[in-house]
């Protein structure tokens, strides 16, 4: 069957994909559209796995909310060239909307969410056949959103980082629900700003505690101190003092170094005339990390 450039116009329209690309699917499935969308579908797959193994380090942090819940995701490709491209944008757009309706807990299923026609797997195998890199979900999170909870979400760097910060309060705030959202505006930006790996040390990882122990041991030999009592509890004092600065609620506020966090949360709650406040979760995505 002769394929015409109306055929080859008709597709790309469909797809995006380009002239050459076009005409061999068409070619490869005898004329048939549909058949040359599914077609050229399939390569966007082959090329994600073809290209598993590169390094896909650029892309952008999308956050987003409805009533309910918060969510953030990080979705990467190989060059910053594509995450700056009308595609990639829309194709992130399109996600964001799939999870605002969708009930999804793993970016396994996020991947099964409906797009359109298609499920957000096969819309990014699309977008793949179109620009050849490597593009994936990497990252996801989301807080559902209860009674007395409420939710700040920020993008930053036009989605370098996306943070997500959940309060919880009990009792009648002064101001109402919107006085208790903009105390979770500043624990956003300063989780944003602070990169905490956990709440407290009863959330951080055993191995990073280990890492650190470590690390402090050999900053002591280093420094000539080899006595083993004092080497064990100057170890101790750094370690400790390590692991608070990796703890939200134990870290000097970004703003005012004579405060903690959890000063900070102390004052709102008095301020708010609350029984109680607390930082009930937060996510924090940094694109390639």
């Amino acid at each position: 069957m002769a394929i015409t450039a109306q055929m080859i116009n008709a597709l790309r329209e469909k797809t995006g994909v380009g002239m050459m690309k076009c005409k061999d699917a068409l070619t490869t499935c005898e004329g048939d559209i549909e058949k040359a969308v599914e077609y050229l579908r399939k390569q966007g797959a082959a090329v994600a796995a073809k290209r598993a193994d590169r390094d896909a380090k650029e892309g952008t942090v999308f956050v987003g909310s409805t009533d309910s819940k918060a969510f953030a995701f990080e979705l990467t490709c190989e060059t910053d060239f594509v995450s700056n491209s009308d595609d990639f944008k829309k194709l992130g757009s399109d996600i964001l909307e799939a999870i605002k309706v969708g009930n999804a807990t793993s970016i396994e299923e996020v991947l099964k969410l409906p797009v359109g026609s298609l499920t957000v797997g096969s819309r990014i195998d699309e977008v793949l056949a179109k620009i050849g890199e490597k593009i994936e979900i990497r990252k996801f999170a989301v807080l559902p959103i209860g009674a007395n909870e409420v939710i700040f979400q920020y993008s930053h760097l036009g989605g370098k980082i996306g943070t997500i910060v959940k309060l919880a309060y009990e009792g009648t705030p002064n101001g109402g629900k919107e006085a208790v959202q903009a105390t979770a505006k500043m624990i956003t930006l300063h989780v944003t700003a602070s990169n905490p790996a956990a709440l407290d040390e009863s959330g951080l990882p055993p191995e990073l505690a280990a890492k650190e122990r470590e690390i402090a041991k050999e900053q002591i030999i280093n420094e000539g101190k080899t006595k083993p009592n004092f080497v064990d509890r100057a170890v101790e004092g750094r370690v400790k003092k390590a692991l608070k600065q990796l703890c939200l609620l134990d870290q000097e506020f970004y703003s005012d170094a004579k405060k903690t966090v959890s000063s900070v949360l102390a004052e709102e709650q008095k301020k708010l005339g609350v029984s109680k406040l607390f930082v009930a979760q937060f996510v924090r995505f940094e694109k390639g990390k």
